[in-house]
């Protein structure tokens, strides 16, 4: 009887939250971007609740920018109370932009407070700025999204999917690269076009031409946890493409006196390693459509299809090699991750031979391309605009 009675006891500490806090009392942040210069600068978006409830009569903004200081990232967070009636609350965070300062030098330290923080979800996605005035992305007003940070996070998808020039790239995956010993990390970029100052002010939604946007731009590459540089836009799509993180692009090849616009889509790509010989085969598979003909040839003739499938899958091929051999050269690093495919294919002779990787076995690797797309559609004009011209002057 005792017992049931101290049990009865018990029954209120064991219902409710232990965490709960009321609405009017927190700070949805939507994005973080994230600086240091001697301690660390933030500046975070958080969701003006005015507006959200009426956004047609209030006048209000969408979102309120707050920026703190601090030694550590808590304390800089903590700070933000200073200067906001509430306390910031990640649970709805969309993206955090770091700066190339803590990229190279403080990327611990993001990493372990944002993966420690029960809070932030897994899924937030992380880009780099490739300069100062790209931090200053997520004070600008957007015209398609009430909330910079959605417009963002909104171009970021729609590139990764519609144009293979980047990826997205999630806390976590940035988590799992930084701590894999033989994976390089690689990231997606993002730049400020026109006067960022100008941009934060709501005329930038009204005028037909924005005083300043936002634009997602190539992947940056590092080496040993240092930011190196930005590739190129063929050189991302080709990336993508050995990675298999290539979804839908556009690939656009010279052919015989004028150009070929090819849509890759479906494509998937295996690599296989063949570690004692220093070599990786890579088989790309897929199809493509013809999207656009700038020369003259006659699409009606299975030949030419035939033909013209041949000569996208051959340019492929060279176009990958060419990137590899490329980025080794410039940069010597293995953005690829065919230093993790080895260790993964076979670990005991990967410890045995190939520790010293960039000084022994990455300069001499080898890759062996194979591509494998079919061209399953050529539009509705049968044998091309220019065919079609070529014909009526005879």
């Amino acid at each position: 009887m005792k017992k049931i009675k101290y049990l009865l006891l018990l029954l209120p500490l064991l219902s409710g939250c232990y965490n709960y806090r009321e609405l009017d009392e927190i700070g949805i942040t939507t994005a973080i971007s994230i600086d240091y210069d001697e301690e660390f600068k933030i500046t975070a978006q958080v969701i003006n609740p005015i507006k959200q409830q009426d956004a047609s009569t209030s006048g209000e903004p969408s979102f309120v920018n707050f920026s703190s200081e601090g030694n550590s990232l808590q304390e800089a967070f903590r700070s933000v109370i200073l200067e906001s009636p509430r306390q910031l609350y990640g649970a709805h965070l969309q993206i955090i932009i770091l700066s190339e300062e803590v990229v190279n030098n403080h990327l611990f330290e993001v990493l372990d407070f944002f993966t420690r923080d029960p809070e932030i979800r897994s899924e937030v996605k992380v880009i780099v700025a490739q300069n100062n005035e790209s931090l200053k992305s997520i004070t600008i007003q957007t015209l398609l999204n009430d909330l910079s940070s959605s417009t963002i996070l909104d171009a970021l998808e729609a590139q990764s999917k519609k144009e293979g020039i980047t990826l997205e790239v999630t806390i976590n995956d940035l988590t799992n690269m930084y701590l894999n010993p033989y994976l390089e990390i690689i990231l997606p970029s993002m730049i400020v076009e026109g006067n960022p100052i100008q941009g934060e002010k709501e005329e930038n939604v009204t005028e037909t031409v924005a005083s300043a946007s936002t634009k997602i731009g190539t992947t940056a590459i590092f080496k040993e946890g240092k930011l190196l540089d930005f590739l190129t836009t063929e050189e991302s799509k080709m990336l993508n493409l050995i990675k298999g993180n290539f979804v839908d692009s556009i690939l656009n090849f010279n052919y015989q006196e004028g150009y070929i616009t090819f849509e890759p889509n479906r494509v998937k790509s295996k690599m296989e390693a063949k570690v004692k010989n220093n070599k990786v085969k890579i088989q790309i598979e897929g199809y493509a459509k013809i999207n656009e003909v700038g020369t003259i040839i006659n699409l009606e003739k299975i030949e030419e299809i035939e033909k013209i499938e041949k000569f996208l899958n051959e340019e492929i091929e060279k176009s990958v090699k060419s990137t590899f051999n490329s980025i080794r050269e410039k940069y010597n690093t293995d953005i690829f991750g065919f230093q993790d495919l080895y260790y993964k294919t076979d670990p005991h002779y990967f410890k045995q031979n190939c520790q010293n990787w960039y000084e022994e076995i990455f300069p001499y690797l080898e890759i062996e391309v194979k591509s494998d797309l079919k061209l399953y559609e050529k539009g509705k004009t049968l044998g091309g605009i220019e065919y079609e011209l070529s014909l009526i002057h005879i």
